[in-house]
């Protein structure tokens, strides 16, 4: 079964598991199953495919599950389905994977549309997201947006936040029309949301790889980093550099735009600050000294871009640069 096999195969058959799977837990017969799968799988369940745009025009596959009388309906993307299937995955396991996303994710979202418009019900839980701006232009036609040097920020509704990850959607130009407010507010209440949703959190670089390295086979991993290295604290002094993010790791780029982060970063370090924006997760920063090599750094960023981030993650080529004196961020060799 190829990958657009696979999609008709779930579009035509994950109505009628839904409706089974329903049936036995109202405890039916198997003759009363028999009886009303065929009248009520179409009249129960609308099940579309369609296709959904993500962060940089990237495209996925999506399908949404809508029973009678609903009017929202959460996107479940098929893509990493067909992967797990490619490995040997049943189809029935994967159906009854996506019939537990979908369940999870609309016992969550209790909001409908209508209540999405009402601004006084959402406003405490939007929140901001980074995003290149040249490679979301079209998606930017749709929604509200601020420009911020080569990026944008936008604007997402958390449906959810728990240990299982965070669900959010895309505010519209909908939404916005119907809460009558304008950029500058939404951008300040926003703003406001995620820095007590999504706490900054910095670290060296050094730090950061040594904590990940914690979690695996350490002692091997360790050998081969700190080879040539005296010590560990030898290989923290020599990098310079600092990862910021938030408390989640999910799109903490975000964080450079949190009151004062950079300022006092750079107050600390007495120094003038260059950020590297390494994905939508995270924003290196690198004080400022004599033998800093902002040719370097540009070319960091886009060999990491190139080899080791996904087009998803990507934020941007450039790099970027805080002037102290005039508390500014601005795209760095452009005045």
């Amino acid at each position: 079964m190829n990958y657009q096999e696979f999609l008709e195969y779930i579009k035509d058959n994950l109505a009628q598991y839904l409706e089974q799977q329903e049936q036995l837990s109202k405890g039916q017969t198997d003759e009363g199953r028999k009886n009303n799968t065929q009248r009520e799988k179409k009249e129960n369940y609308l099940v579309e495919l369609h296709k959904v745009i993500k962060n940089n025009g990237i495209i996925l596959d999506g399908i949404t599950i809508r029973k009678e009388g609903e009017n929202i309906s959460p996107n479940i993307y098929l893509n990493s389905y067909f992967e797990s299937y490619q490995m040997g995955k049943p189809l029935a396991i994967i159906m009854e994977e996506i019939i537990y996303c979908y369940q999870r994710a609309k016992a969550e979202n209790a909001l409908q549309v209508a209540d999405v418009l009402d601004f006084k019900l959402v406003k405490d839980k939007i929140v901001l997201r980074l995003v290149h701006y040249e490679k979301n232009k079209e998606q930017l036609k749709c929604c509200p947006y601020k420009k911020y040097l080569d990026l944008a920020v936008t604007f997402r509704y958390i449906a959810s936040k728990d240990a299982m990850g965070i669900a959010s959607s895309l505010i519209t130009n909908q939404e916005f029309e119907a809460w009558g407010i304008g950029i500058e507010e939404l951008y300040r209440i926003a703003l406001f949301n995620t820095m007590r949703e999504f706490p900054w959190r910095m670290d060296s670089l050094a730090k950061v790889i040594f904590e990940s390295f914690q979690t695996k086979d350490k002692e091997r991993l360790l050998k081969e980093v700190l080879r040539g290295a005296e010590s560990f604290e030898e290989m923290e002094n020599g990098v310079n550099m600092y990862v910021l993010t938030n408390d989640t790791g999910l799109n903490g780029a975000t964080c450079i735009l949190y009151d004062n982060v950079i300022k006092n970063f750079a107050k600390v370090q007495e120094s003038n600050v260059f950020l590297l924006p390494s994905s939508v997760h995270e924003m290196m920063l690198v004080p400022e000294d004599e033998d800093t090599d902002p040719g370097f750094l540009s070319q960091l960023v886009i060999e990491a871009n190139q080899n080791a981030v996904g087009f998803i993650d990507l934020l941007s080529d450039h790099i970027y640069y805080y002037d102290r004196e005039k508390d500014q961020v601005i795209i760095y060799g452009q005045n």
